[in-house]
């Protein structure tokens, strides 16, 4: 129904209407009111009694305040001739007047024209004229007031009803009055609210995406509670996800409001509930919180004396209003003798605060007590006029000590109300007819009271009161002894048993002590990592035997610890492993599976390095922030252009992928195609710069840093290794001299006087060495030596030549030998070293890498010479050959590489003759005894001296002139240090 509290209309009939709804007509076009009740129930006078409303202030245009006289909107227009729709803005003037009445149409028509023109003049009568003009252009901006609504109800009725519409807070697009929507009340689920409205489409993804990853979360942490999500402006836990358009009460779904009511509400009366009250809200349906209430509400003060009138709302303010009428209290106390004499109070009265003495039951022990405390008994002693009579309002502590009727024995009870008369003495031979068992009939064997009660021979046999067991002593008198009955009690953990004595077992079960063994528990706990370590463990034969598997085990084992009250098995170390965001570790105790999520979250905006992409709070722990823009950082210094890629958080950009030339580290050599970024460039040779020794090169691969100390060996000549003159084989110690106190460590040949025999022995001279110590050397000649001479003097007697001899039995080698020989020298030695090596050892057959076709044909050609039988393994490209030994195996003589012509030069030596100006010549090995030039200059001059290689061949005893012969090192054939050897060839397949 149309709002009676609706004020002055504005003029937006020119805008469309919207979808689903009638358009809107024209105030002048609708009919008479035909609701003459207004809002709050009270009738309103007819049109023709209304007060005529007085001109408002022209800043108020369009707003009536909650005094004002409200103009009908209904009101039938004089001239019904249609005006166009300019002019229809203006039928409101600046003052809020309807210029309906005043007969002529042009002035209104006119004045609007000036408004949407923005026509003006100067002068001050026409400046007041613009600002009515402005203030009538903005009326149909201005808000319907509610009536007795706050202000935030007002607020928040007025942006939903007048452009411009507020935003929703999830799309940032404004809250149109025909789009559906949610608003943010209380409800079953939430009290908490914050009377946001969002769009309904927006809010339902909204919650329902926050439903789903919560439910997800929390079925990580082995949770089932359903999803919830959270309202974006106020954070409002909530559960229900909205499906329905509701109106602001939840009375009707989807509403259709009249033109007068508030955008999505209903038009009818708020039905939403109050939570401080049960009465209804007077407004219509609304945005916002409902107004206090107003109704008025009788209810008694505290002493029920007088009633008082508030308001309903009062009682919901904090505190809340004195319901004390002032007057005395005048209840009557706990005590039932006084009444309360303080002011009308909330709660119950306070305690009697007067004292009085009364007597205990007994009648022994008076004393001070408040007023009402205690149990009031009667307490009577004798009968007739002899009796005494008190009321006993405590129980004190002495014993009664009355006597009994035999006047002999007296009560051993505490504090009681007593009898009137003397009771029978208990030991009466009247009363105790059996012995204290109870099995025996005592008979006429007592005859007062001061008798002793005789025992039987019987065991007592009495229910014991702690125990279930029966009194073992003989008939006594008095209570019963603790039960000494042994019991069997198995441990905590059900290893080994005791007997204990029931009483103590009884006392351990009320002081909680149980029966522990001394074993000590290995099974894992939960965590599966840790062992238990408890003595005693009662989970220790919880693991099924008849589960296998692990798995299992552990399942059926986990199922018997959670029957438990005890959570024996539980870890108490913590887990510490690092989470899935990096920073922090779990603090968890420790257990088996991944560890949660960290619950860590950021309330600050993460944004990039560019600036372009940001994260909104909040932010979980971990998240790292992935920009798809292009870097914004500066290209880099060497000049080339940036290489495209996108923003990144951490580290440096990209390096230079363009290829350049760039100076190796040592400065020898430019080395081109190297990536503009690469810091350290080699060209892959010898640094070649000269030690601070000053005797040797430095003989690492190109580098930018200090050389470094010198580590090679000096290698210099020593002085009394003559003529061989051996190389110091001490580290470099340059410029001092070498130190030859100990003897040399180089083998030589020592052969004896006729050169037959020939062996290897250390050189062993030194600064010490005598000539005596150096003729020790000599080898004696033997028997076959003398042969050897008679022989050779029969041949030389009979003409007969060895050198004869010995060409019949030299192998002769085929053209194509020699030539593969000659053109692959460093091929041929390592054949013939491994040929060697097979003869000399036990194997019977060798298998080859694998090698090509030519050098196949080579290997298998100079075997046959070896007199060896070889096969070809395998197929190709893998093809090799394999050597088998026949008996009559061996090494020919000569040898291949003998014929086809000496060895490659070695590689010159990178010592440096610092002092001379030219290089020594090059030593020969010379025999032990025959004389040789020294390669060293007089005068100790430094020189650098290079030995060519000997021939591996022992020198022949027939051109053998000494008995001494310098023996080819393994390292170097030179008499001065070179170069380590490059590491032996292990591919035959490489240009050796």
């Amino acid at each position: 129904m149309p709002e009676a509290t609706a004020t002055a209309t504005t003029a937006s009939s020119t805008q469309p209407a919207a979808s689903g709804r009638p358009p809107r007509r024209h105030p002048r076009n609708r009919g008479p009111a035909r609701d003459p009740t207004a809002q709050d129930g009270t009738e309103r006078p007819p049109r023709a009694q209304q007060p005529r409303r007085p001109p408002a202030d022209p800043q108020a245009a369009g707003q009536v305040g909650e005094g004002d006289a409200k103009p009908n909107p209904n009101r039938r227009r004089r001239n019904n001739k249609k005006k166009p729709a300019a002019s229809d803005a203006g039928s409101v003037n600046g003052q809020g007047e309807s210029n309906a009445g005043s007969g002529t149409d042009g002035p209104r028509q006119q004045r609007s024209r000036k408004a949407q023109f923005g026509a003006k003049l100067t002068g001050s009568g026409n400046d007041a004229q613009s600002a009515g003009a402005s203030s009538h252009a903005h009326a149909k901006y201005q808000a319907v007031t509610h009536p007795g609504a706050t202000d935030l109800t007002n607020r928040l009725a007025q942006s939903l009803s007048t452009p411009p519409y507020p935003d929703c807070a999830i799309c940032f697009n404004p809250l149109r009055p025909e789009q559906p929507t949610w608003s943010c009340s209380p409800s079953f689920e939430a009290t908490a609210c914050c009377w946001t409205s969002f769009h309904l489409k927006c809010l339902r993804a909204w919650a329902l995406k926050s439903t789903k990853e919560t439910r997800e979360a929390f079925r990580a942490r082995n949770d089932d509670s359903e999803g919830e999500w959270r309202c974006p402006g106020c954070q409002t836990k909530r559960h229900v996800v909205p499906q329905a358009y509701m109106c602001f009460c939840g009375a009707v779904n989807d509403p259709k409001p009249n033109r007068l009511s508030t955008p999505h509400s209903c038009g009818n009366p708020c039905s939403r509930k109050r939570l401080t009250c049960e009465h209804a809200c007077p407004l219509p349906c609304h945005p916002g919180p409902c107004p206090p209430c107003v109704t008025t509400v009788q209810k008694p003060c505290f002493c029920n004396k007088t009633t008082l009138s508030f308001r309903c709302a009062h009682f919901a303010t904090v505190p809340p209003p004195s319901m004390s009428c002032g007057s005395v209290c005048n209840k009557p106390l706990s005590c039932g003798k006084h009444r309360c004499e303080a002011t009308c109070h909330a709660g119950n009265c306070e305690p009697c605060a007067e004292l009085e003495y009364v007597q205990c039951y007994c009648g022994q022990t008076r004393k001070e007590v408040a007023c009402g405390q205690g149990v009031s008994k009667s307490c009577v002693v004798g009968i007739g006029s002899d009796a005494v009579e008190w009321e006993g309002r405590f129980e004190c502590d002495a014993i009664c000590a009355r006597p009994f009727l035999c006047g002999v024995h007296s009560c051993k009870r505490t504090c009681h109300p007593p009898s009137p008369l003397p009771i029978p003495c208990p030991m009466d031979p009247s009363i105790v007819t059996h012995c204290p068992c109870g099995k025996t009939i005592l008979g006429r064997t007592r005859t007062k009271c001061t008798d002793p009660i005789p025992t039987c021979d019987s065991t007592c046999a009495k229910p014991l009161a702690t125990c279930n067991h029966a009194c073992s002593s003989p008939c006594h008198l008095g209570t019963c002894p603790p039960c000494n009955i042994p019991i069997a009690v198995p441990c905590r953990c059900g290893e080994t048993t005791r007997y204990i004595a029931c009483s103590e077992r009884q006392r351990d079960l009320q002081d909680g002590v149980d029966v522990l063994c001394d074993k000590v528990c290995k099974t894992l706990r939960l965590c599966g990592r840790h062992e238990c370590t408890r003595v005693c463990c009662p989970a220790h034969n919880l693991r099924p035997k008849g589960a296998k598997g692990k798995k299992k085990a552990q399942a059926a084992m986990d199922d018997a610890l959670e029957g438990m009250e005890v959570a024996w098995h539980t870890c108490e170390f913590l887990c510490g492993k690092l989470l899935t965001c990096g920073l922090h570790q779990c603090e968890e105790p420790d257990h088996r599976g991944p560890c949660p999520p960290c619950l860590r979250s950021s309330f600050d905006e993460m944004m990039c390095k560019c600036g372009r992409t940001i994260i909104q709070p909040p932010i979980p722990c971990g998240t790292k922030i992935v920009c798809t823009y292009p870097c914004s950082e500066p290209p880099p210094p060497c000049g080339h252009p940036k290489t495209p890629h996108a923003c990144h958080e951490t580290g440096s950009c990209p390096p230079c992928p363009f290829l350049t030339a760039k100076a190796c580290a040592c400065g020898k050599a430019t080395v081109p195609n190297i990536r503009c970024s690469q810091e350290k460039v080699s060209c892959g040779k010898a640094c070649g710069k000269p030690m601070n020794c000053g005797y040797h090169l430095c003989e690492r691969v190109c580098h930018g840093d200090e050389c470094g100390e010198c580590h090679a060996v000096c290698g210099k000549p020593r002085k009394h290794c003559l003529p061989a003159r051996h190389p110091c084989t001490m580290p470099c110690h340059a410029p001092a001299a070498c130190d030859e106190s100990e003897p040399c460590q180089e083998r030589v040949w020592a052969s004896c006087e006729c050169g037959r025999i020939q062996q290897p022995v250390l050189c062993g001279r030194s600064a010490s060495s005598t000539a005596a110590g150096r003729d020790s050397q000599k080898l004696d000649c033997s028997q076959d030596c003398a042969i050897a001479k008679r022989n050779a003097r029969l041949a030389e007697a009979l003409g007969i030549s060895p050198a004869r001899t010995a060409d019949k039995t030299a192998v002769t080698y085929s053209p194509e030998l020699l030539q593969f020989a000659k053109a692959n020298v460093k091929f041929l030695a390592l054949v013939e070293k491994t040929f060697a090596d097979f003869v000399a050892s036990d194997k019977k057959s060798q298998v080859l890498p694998e090698m090509h076709e030519s050098r196949r044909t080579f290997v298998i050609s100079l075997a046959a010479i070896y007199r060896m039988d070889t096969a070809l393994v395998d197929v190709e490209p893998h093809q090799s050959v394999q050597l088998v030994r026949r008996i009559d195996t061996r090494v020919p003589h000569p040898l291949l590489s003998q014929l086809a012509g000496p060895p490659p030069p070695p590689t010159p030596s990178r010592l440096v003759d610092m002092r001379a100006s030219q290089k020594a010549a090059p030593a020969p090995l010379h025999r032990a005894g025959t004389p040789s030039s020294s390669s060293a200059k007089p005068g100790g001059a430094w020189a650098s001296v290079v030995a060519a290689t000997p021939s591996p061949a022992a020198p022949s005893p027939s051109t053998s002139t000494s008995r001494l012969t310098a023996l080819p090192r393994s390292n170097s054939s030179s008499s001065v240090p070179r170069r380590s050897p490059a590491p032996p060839t292990t591919s035959w397949e490489d240009d050796v």
